[in-house]
């Protein structure tokens, strides 16, 4: 038990030795103590008066894809004759969608559906098969054209369900709309920070705490045949909203 007493009033004894050693030393290793202190400075740096502002950026942009969902329908006495007579049109609707231009990739088939249907005394009369597609037209102004040739292609059983408008790439669009955010915080900053008497320092924090895209605008469509279709695709806009926190100086 002594000994082991021994040992340990050594070791403390030891280790103040070299803690008094490392003190005298003149080594530019950095301790402990400064770090501690540059952290309590970092923090007390940024608990002073500040303001929190928020931003909005709002730009606007005209969309260059239509997304047009079409597809055929058909009717037979018994369901395997209504998928073939529809898997039939709808090969040729497809074909007709990439003669006029239309990718593959953006071709896509987004419902297939066999179901009986009924007279009004619930007996089965007959079966309905549909297939329904959504082609994405990068052409605008050749998107009525597909579309016309499209229902010359298949006729009565065509069914065109819609249309909708997007941006493809919209990094520019954002890009600019944050910029707009940014400032449009700077300048709210300066108008507060004036109002109160105060002086604007420098930026804290930038949140970026939303960006609104533009969203695909679905119009409806109907059954028809061919027609000098006309296509518009306007406007769309889209947002940025940032929150900016500001130092403030007396």
């Amino acid at each position: 038990m002594r000994a082991l007493t021994k040992a340990a009033v050594a070791a403390v004894a030891t280790a103040i030795a070299i803690g008094v050693a490392g003190c005298s030393s003149g080594s530019s290793k950095p301790t402990a103590t400064p770090v501690q202190l540059t952290a309590a400075t970092s923090s007390s740096a940024t608990s002073g008066p500040s303001i929190n502002v928020a931003g909005h950026g709002e730009v606007s942009g005209t969309p260059d894809v239509m997304t047009v969902t079409m597809g055929v329908q058909t009717i037979d006495p018994s369901a395997q004759a209504a998928l073939q007579h529809d898997n039939d049109r709808a090969n040729q609707l497809v074909s007709a969608l990439k003669a006029q231009g239309v990718a593959a990739k953006d071709i896509q088939t987004i419902d297939l559906n066999v179901s009986p249907n009924f007279d009004k005394s619930f007996k089965v009369t007959g079966y309905s098969a549909s297939n329904t597609v959504s082609a994405k037209l990068r052409d605008l102004s050749k998107a009525g054209e597909v579309i016309d040739a499209a229902a010359l292609t298949v006729g009565d059983d065509i069914r065109l369900q819609g249309v909708s408008f997007s941006i493809d790439n919209t990094s520019a669009l954002v890009a600019k709309a944050r910029a707009d955010a940014v400032r449009d915080a700077l300048a709210q900053g300066g108008q507060l920070a004036q109002a109160a008497g105060v002086k604007l320092g420098a930026i804290r924090t930038i949140d970026d705490t939303g960006t609104q895209l533009p969203q695909p605008r679905f119009l409806n469509g109907s059954t028809g045949h061919s027609a000098d279709v006309p296509i518009s695709p306007g406007t769309q806009q889209l947002s940025v909203d940032v929150t900016v926190v500001f130092d403030l100086s007396t």
